[in-house]
């Protein structure tokens, strides 16, 4: 295993980490990620989250051309969003994000193909 090789993985182990993370608070539910009375659930989310894709831009180009069914644009733009977006915004699409797309997106990552080179 090439050294950019093993670089890869560690950071798709990182992402696999940081979701399972998210998925963990967020198994206490919806009421609970939106009580705005008790936000540490939904800023430990959002955190996770933010670390996921903050993770996928370290990717290189030829992991992502290697793995197309990821959608590394949006999560990118995620990650903007995270950083940028006012936060009534952002905590509905952190939400639907964690409930909708990332399991799918765990999935693909445990299936992930390595090329050979990577940058």
């Amino acid at each position: 295993m090439k050294e950019s090789e093993s670089r890869v993985r560690i950071l798709v182990d990182r992402m696999l980490r940081e979701a399972g993370a998210a998925g963990r608070y967020a198994a206490r539910g919806r009421e609970r990620f939106f009580d705005i009375r008790s936000p540490e659930i939904r800023d430990a989310v959002e955190l996770r989250i933010l670390h996921f894709t903050e993770t996928a831009t370290k990717l290189g180009r030829a992991f992502r051309n290697a793995n197309p069914l990821i959608p590394w644009d949006e999560l990118d733009r995620l990650r903007n969003d995270l950083v940028h977006e006012y936060p009534e915004v952002k905590a509905e699409k952190v939400w639907r994000f964690l409930s909708d797309d990332l399991p799918g997106l765990v999935t693909k990552l445990r299936r992930a193909r390595f090329p050979e080179e990577t940058e």
